[in-house]
């Protein structure tokens, strides 16, 4: 008493119910049935009527006369004075904490060495849940987002299914002893364990939120450089007008294109190839005339050797061959030939130039439709989600072992920790609680079978008063038949005399 009173407590009592000593009508209905019964043949006839109602009554008698000599100790012992047993007021923080582990006060204050000990599960029911609301209120936010108060609603549903979930865990009776408790226990751990996985991935994923934000935000920029590359590799400068996509494109990797360097680039070729054909030509024949004029040249010096006469002077052969050189020359067109290659030089540098703005503006274009595609590529992507950010730690286990451990010791952890309520449960054993609520179990059902049965007889009891009443009526009625009967007979004999 004096620790309930240092604690706040007020003085709400549960008193110890005291048995009764056997009540006098139990006694007076008891020394009835010892009295003989009359005999039918000493009985009028209109008391044959109430036969039925007085012989069951008499049975209810000896049946309640037989209960009390069933057990006479019960009934010859005295009330025993109340002993009054301390409960902590309503609004007891441990009290609290007890109901929700679903303890029953009243009942706990007959052990009150125990209260501690619920109290504390009542704790962890309590941490298990807010662990679960954070959970949820992390999962929400990474499944999002974005950060919103109408989170509040699902978290604190989630609070609360959890928190009644553990509680039932906690407070309904594993049952049995030894192997019968085993198929229930292995129900209830398979249960919390689902739902530590459950509340527990969340808050792995709140513990690793900057590497895993980081994979993924690096596994998005590879993703769009690799998109940049594809599309630049699948649309490169065209050289003919139809020109097929390179190997490995589909159809939605080729860019469209207004205009294109085809025609110029076309042109150029086609002007780079008559003037290197032209340029073969003119220095095949440059070639040649010079090797005329050198011939010329040495027979009129009078030079010496294979066709020269080796006079010195411009005699007939030297103007004869002077004549075919210039004669060569002017049928070969070499002066108009040399003056065409430096017109297509021009037009080649021109159209190298001409090449190089539409290519410059081709790639441009291309840079543009390529740097759109990646920016559409990239509002695809979003926020950060929640299958998203599973996937990325995933991927992180796997790359490194250490820290695949640290994952999946944190997990685990999370997970231990929501199966704490059943664990402390199963740990903590039976205790004298536990009896005593077996205990009061057994009595409400010995109860509710008593009261049945009381229910039963009574039913039969009034059942068997209605058959009385209608019998008695039956007999009244006969009665008065034969008292009409007889009336009717005198009469007829009177008036015969």
């Amino acid at each position: 008493m004096g620790e309930n009173a240092e604690r706040g407590e007020e003085p709400e009592t549960v008193e110890v119910p005291a048995k009764p000593e056997a009540s006098e009508t139990q006694k007076s209905a008891a020394s009835e049935t010892q009295k003989p019964e009359a005999s039918e043949t000493q009985k009028p006839e209109a008391s044959e009527t109430q036969k039925p109602e007085a012989s069951e009554t008499q049975k209810s008698a000896a049946s309640e006369t037989q209960g009390q000599q069933a057990k006479p100790e019960r009934a010859e012992t005295r009330e025993r004075p109340k002993r009054r047993v301390p409960v902590p007021p309503p609004l007891n923080l441990g009290r609290r904490l007890r109901a929700l582990a679903g303890v029953d006060e009243k009942l706990l204050a007959y052990a009150p060495q125990e209260r501690a000990w619920y109290t504390s599960l009542g704790g962890v029911v309590l941490g298990t849940a807010t662990i679960a609301a954070f959970s949820m209120w992390f999962a929400i936010t990474q499944a999002v987002g974005v950060t919103s108060g109408w989170a509040v609603i699902p978290v604190l549903v989630w609070f609360f299914f959890i928190l009644s979930v553990d509680r039932w865990l906690v407070s309904s009776r594993i049952g049995g002893e030894g192997r019968k408790r085993l198929p229930v226990l292995f129900m209830r751990i398979g249960m919390a364990v689902l739902f530590g996985i459950i509340i527990a991935e969340p808050l792995v994923l709140r513990v690793f939120q900057t590497a895993v934000e980081q994979h993924i935000r690096d596994e998005r920029a590879a993703q769009l450089a690799d998109l940049a590359g594809r599309l630049k590799k699948c649309n490169p400068a065209p050289t003919a007008p139809d020109a097929p996509p390179p190997a490995g494109c589909t159809s939605t990797d080729v860019l469209s294109f207004g205009q294109t360097p085809v025609a110029t680039t076309q042109q150029l070729a086609a002007v780079r190839a008559d003037a290197a054909e032209l340029k073969a030509q003119v220095t095949a024949d440059a070639k040649r005339y010079a090797e005329l004029n050198e011939l010329a040249r040495r027979e009129c010096n009078g030079t010496r050797g294979a066709g020269l006469t080796g006079r010195v002077g411009e005699g007939p052969n030297c103007h004869r061959l002077r004549g075919e050189a210039d004669e060569y020359a002017k049928t070969h067109r070499i002066a108009a030939n040399t003056a065409r290659l430096g017109v297509l030089g021009q037009q080649i540098s021109t159209l190298e130039g001409a090449a190089q703005q539409n290519q410059a503006a081709f790639e441009q274009e291309r840079g543009r439709q390529i740097a759109a595609r990646v920016e559409q590529a990239r509002s695809h992507q979003g926020p950060i989600g929640l299958l998203e950010r599973l996937g990325a730690l995933h991927e992180l286990a796997g790359l490194n072992i250490t820290l695949a451990l640290g994952i999946w010791a944190v997990r685990l952890f999370f997970i231990l920790v929501d199966c704490m309520p059943i664990l402390v449960k199963y740990v903590g054993g039976t205790t004298t609680y536990d009896r005593l609520v077996d205990q009061r179990l057994r009595y409400a059902e010995a109860t509710f079978e008593h009261d049945l049965a009381h229910e039963m007889d009574e039913r039969a009891a009034v059942l068997r008063k209605r058959r009385a009443e209608i019998d008695l009526e039956v007999l009244e009625h006969k009665a008065f038949l034969g008292d009409r009967l007889s009336a009717a007979a005198d009469r007829l004999d009177g008036t015969r005399r």
